[in-house]
């Protein structure tokens, strides 16, 4: 940007001012402090944990195609599959942008999460159904981004749970790569 002076008739001229430089605040920023949990039967190393750690992310977030970097679990008997997210504080949520589970083989296999239920809670007692959600497959690429953007409506909350309802495939496990919630600031 640059603000000029320019006289008036019968000259005129103009001054031009000095170059101005401005950068835009972000309206969402990505929750940098979130635990994952799951009552999820995981062998070790692919963890609920891998969907917050950005394992298997590069510099542009693409996430790679290596089972070490993701989740991915069984029921457990008589029991509903969940993964619950806790953040540091609460947080007023925008959205929550998701990587499926994305091995070479995915198409498949089919154990990414396709069906879930997102619940949020202030203090992990209390819970709110926010809906049932379809997440997109994902695309057993290495250059595979996010490909669902889930609105979390501006809820306030330090927990989300996401129960899972279906896979895309039918072998009984299901999985995620990563998970990332945006926040809106508040004061």
């Amino acid at each position: 940007w640059r603000i000029d002076e320019v006289n008036a008739a019968p000259d005129n001229t103009i001054f031009k001012g000095e170059i101005w430089s401005f950068t835009t605040e972000p309206f969402a920023y990505a929750i940098a402090t979130v635990t994952a949990t799951s009552n999820g039967i995981s062998d070790q190393g692919a963890g609920p944990e891998n969907t917050v750690d950005g394992s298997g992310l590069d510099e542009v977030d693409l996430h790679s195609v290596d089972s070490a970097d993701m989740w991915v679990a069984k029921a457990p008997d008589d029991e509903d599959l969940y993964i619950q997210y806790e953040f540091d504080r609460i947080y007023k949520l925008h959205e929550m942008l998701v990587w499926n589970y994305n091995v070479q083989f995915e198409l498949m296999l089919g154990f990414g999460v396709k069906d879930v239920t997102i619940e949020y809670s202030e203090n992990g007692q209390e819970w709110v159904g926010l809906g049932d959600v379809e997440l997109n497959q994902a695309t057993a690429t290495s250059t595979y981004t996010h490909n669902t953007a889930v609105d979390l409506q501006g809820v306030a909350a330090r927990f989300v749970r996401l129960t899972v309802n279906s896979a895309f495939g039918t072998t009984g496990q299901y999985g995620l790569s990563e998970v990332r919630f945006m926040y809106i600031p508040s004061h």
